[in-house]
């Protein structure tokens, strides 16, 4: 609605304003996302609230760490299952995470798919996860340490001292599928990466 003066009133947006910011907003993610790819800065995928979906054919890791936490947003408190890796690789990997709703336009999905064995690389590697599927195999496993005591993933993938943990020397999951609340890495590397951001873009499975 517009105020007698032809501006908007509080709490409002005109829509070619909205569309215009929200375009802006995507537009920064995708370059984030490039320079990420390109191994420019640390990787931090992470949309407030909202659950992304993260697959692969194969996926493999070195140095883990897991253990449950709580992720609070604005409307609720979710337990995830963190999992901490200091080298992960996978094949034929997706990531994808609705971005934002926009009205005439419908859901906009982030996708980015990397092809080949080794199309994902990455070190210090920690997700979250409400729920994981998959084929495991996981070796030298330490199963109920201390939380806060975890010393075979990265640095900072420790949980609530005297909570469950686990760790492993590796961990090898065939056709792995993620429901993750986040993802961050502090180096990533993506082989013939492909970003997708539009509308009706399908998620990863």
């Amino acid at each position: 609605m517009i105020g007698g003066r032809g501006e908007p009133e509080a709490g409002h947006v005109r829509r070619p304003r909205l569309l215009a910011l929200s375009g802006l907003g995507i537009v920064l993610i995708a370059g984030l996302l490039l320079a990420m790819a390109q191994g420019a800065i640390a990787a931090s995928f992470t949309i407030a609230g909202v659950a992304g979906k993260l697959s692969a054919d194969r996926f493999v890791a070195r140095g883990v760490a897991q253990y449950p936490a709580v992720e609070r947003t604005e409307e609720r408190s979710v337990p995830v299952f963190t999992s901490g890796f200091r080298q992960a690789q996978a094949a034929n990997f997706c990531f994808s995470v609705p971005v934002i709703d926009l009205v005439g336009v419908g859901p906009v999905v982030l996708r980015i798919t990397t092809p080949g064995a080794e199309g994902f690389q990455a070190d210090n590697l920690l997700t979250t996860a409400e729920q994981i599927d998959g084929d495991l195999v996981q070796r030298n496993v330490e199963l109920g340490r201390d939380a806060g005591e975890l010393d075979r993933g990265p640095a900072d993938a420790k949980g609530q001292p005297g909570g469950f943990g686990l760790q492993s020397d590796t961990l090898e999951v065939d056709n792995i599928r993620i429901i993750t609340r986040s993802v961050t890495a502090g180096t990533l590397r993506l082989d013939q990466v492909r970003i997708a951001l539009r509308a009706q873009e399908q998620e990863c499975y």
